[in-house]
């Protein structure tokens, strides 16, 4: 445990980053604002840090005089590799992505648009959905957009801009016939932009009496295993989530390549597990079998000698029946096996 004073969180929050704080410590940059806020404590404005870094000099506020008395704060130093929660991870890299040059701003018109944008708008203007009245769409290997013809710029403006932001990032964005893909190293995952609906009661038709009708709010979606969507807040766009959107694609493929390679893990070790235990089972088997014939050989043998004490006790015997026993009892040892004409197909442990 590594202790603070009021002071001390002072020069700490204004020598080092809130999220380079939380990395260190077993507390959120966001709980860690809260409690400078706790202890009157100033702290940068957002985004003063990615300033700084460029070269920018700002003032720094002095630690106010309040006349209250503060309790030392606590803090534990996060274990070498342990992950900071997912909501830290995905603000510091929010953070990250944000502070790079990328173009993030969505123009207010399509600015040297892709060629599947082109490509895109073609459809938008001729496709229609007849499951969804009112909903424009495109076709196969193209942008996966599903939106009413109010909202087809939009759409258009976003999925341009996301497809430059990735290809920055050194990403790939693939179209297939199934949908639209992000692709981060080896991971695929699927993307959508769409406009909600409402379901309505319609009256005038025989064979349905709901149907779905656009609404005018729009979403963007993963849609895979790990599923997120954005769509405007109160004080946000869509459009200003980029940075966001950006940062929760890397997060979800890192957290699917950790998945793929956990299933990997246990993929193998059933693997290794059903193949021992087929081992074990066959070698079961096998041991079986040997003792079983280990059993048929004693038993023969103790037969054939049961056969040799027999003749030998006979008082004078005939010597072709002599002669006609041992050889019986010849054929009937295991460790000695003789062939026997008469019996040469018959099966040893009848007898």
């Amino acid at each position: 445990m590594i202790t603070f004073t009021r002071e001390e969180l002072y020069r700490l929050v204004w020598e080092t980053p809130m999220t380079l704080i939380a990395k260190k410590y077993i507390i959120s940059d966001v709980g860690f604002r809260k409690l400078c806020i706790r202890m009157d404590v100033p702290v940068p404005k957002r985004g003063q840090w990615a300033k700084i870094q460029a070269g920018h000099k700002l003032k720094q506020p002095v630690l106010p005089v309040t006349g209250k008395i503060y309790k030392p704060a606590v803090f534990e130093e996060r274990p070498a590799g342990a992950p900071v929660k997912k909501a830290c991870q995905l603000k510091i890299h929010t953070r990250k992505i944000a502070s790079e040059k990328l173009p993030f701003r969505v123009p207010d018109r399509l600015v040297r648009p892709e060629p599947v944008t082109l490509a895109a708008r073609e459809s938008l203007k001729r496709l229609t959905d007849p499951n969804f009245p009112g909903m424009v769409i495109t076709a196969k290997r193209e942008l996966d957009i599903k939106v009413s013809p109010a909202n087809v710029g939009r759409a258009l403006r976003f999925m341009d801009t996301l497809i430059k932001c990735v290809r920055v990032c050194g990403y790939f964005f693939e179209l297939h016939d199934d949908g639209n893909y992000v692709v981060i190293r080896d991971i695929r995952l699927k993307v959508t932009f769409r406009e909600r609906t409402t379901k309505v009661r319609v009256y005038d038709k025989s064979y349905r009496d709901y149907e779905w009708h656009p609404n005018g709010k729009v979403v963007f979606r993963i849609d895979t295993r790990l599923k997120s969507e954005w769509q405007d807040l109160k004080a946000v766009l869509l459009e200003e989530q980029l940075p966001k959107i950006l940062a929760k694609l890397e997060l979800a493929a890192k957290e699917e390549e950790l998945y793929l390679e956990k299933a990997r893990i246990w993929q193998a070790n059933w693997e290794r597990e059903r193949k021992e235990k087929a081992e074990f089972e066959a070698r079961k088997k096998q041991e079986k079998e040997a003792f079983k014939e280990l059993m048929r050989d004693a038993e023969r043998w103790k037969q054939s000698q049961l056969i040799r004490e027999y003749t030998l006790a006979m008082p004078d015997p005939d010597p072709q029946w002599f002669a006609w026993a041992n050889a019986k009892a010849d054929w009937l040892d295991p460790y000695n096996p003789a062939n026997d004409e008469w019996l040469k197909d018959a099966d040893k442990n009848d007898f």
